[in-house]
């Protein structure tokens, strides 16, 4: 009888440590997915245009396709607590050899119209919708999770480190150190090797344009090409849980 007490007081002890252990607290992440407008076949004149929920597209001469995968996009829904682009869609597309970067504002008076217009001054893209619904993207890439990252920005004296975390739903959340209140979420697309980054404080002049590669540290360094902010240098380094506010 003692033998099967001690037994089962051993099974319940190993039961309990597996099931009652007490994780570390950690932060609630307040960030909601993002919906993005623009999924499905859109009509401009005699072209047509598919934004996928992976984050792809290409462009086409009918509705049915085929449709190549040529370029990425994101989508900046003009919100946030800081100074902030208006509604833009940016799309990265291949052009020679390279990636072409194109932001539009954008306005739509319902989810079957939109007005794209080029931040060039061209003249605007009337687009209509064939198919598709508005809804939340799933993006699959390496940069997916949080990340610390230095800069070699001046600007700002605060602080050179940033945290960064990149959600699938092609959002970056992202907090200068040093900066006070300076937390905030932006929109990212990834095409081959190239990363834009727009939407908040100095990502709103332009979209932020950059060259990313995995260095053989393990680090990850992105050299920007835009004109305007300045281009700077970061060096991003993989975590499992970065500093937030």
């Amino acid at each position: 009888m003692i033998r099967k007490t001690l037994l089962f007081l051993l099974v319940a002890s190993t039961i309990c440590l597996a099931a009652c252990k007490v994780e570390p607290d950690l932060p609630d992440d307040p960030h909601v997915p993002l919906v993005n407008p623009f999924i499905g076949v859109w009509k401009t004149g005699a072209e047509y245009w598919r934004f996928n929920p992976n984050g792809t597209g290409g462009k086409a001469s009918t509705q049915s396709g085929p449709f190549p995968d040529s370029f990425s996009f994101l989508y900046f829904n003009g919100k946030g607590n800081h100074g902030h682009a208006a509604p833009s869609l940016v799309i990265l597309e291949d052009s020679n050899g390279e990636v072409s970067v194109t932001r539009y504002t954008y306005s739509s008076a319902t989810v079957q119209w939109a007005t794209l217009t080029p931040a060039t001054g061209e003249s605007p893209v009337m687009l209509e919708r064939v198919s598709g619904s508005p809804q939340v993207i799933s993006l699959t890439n390496s940069l997916i999770g949080e990340w610390l990252a230095d800069w070699t920005g001046s600007h700002n004296t605060g602080s050179s480190t940033w945290s960064l975390k990149y959600y699938t739903d092609g959002t970056v959340k992202m907090y200068h150190h040093g900066m006070g209140d300076h937390q905030f979420e932006n929109a990212y697309a990834l095409r081959g090797n190239t990363l834009v980054i727009f939407g908040t404080l100095r990502f709103m002049i332009a979209p932020i344009i950059g060259e990313i590669n995995q260095q053989g540290n393990g680090k990850w360094h992105v050299q920007e090409r835009q004109t305007n902010p300045v281009p700077v240098e970061w060096t991003y380094t993989k975590v499992a849980t970065a500093e937030w506010l």
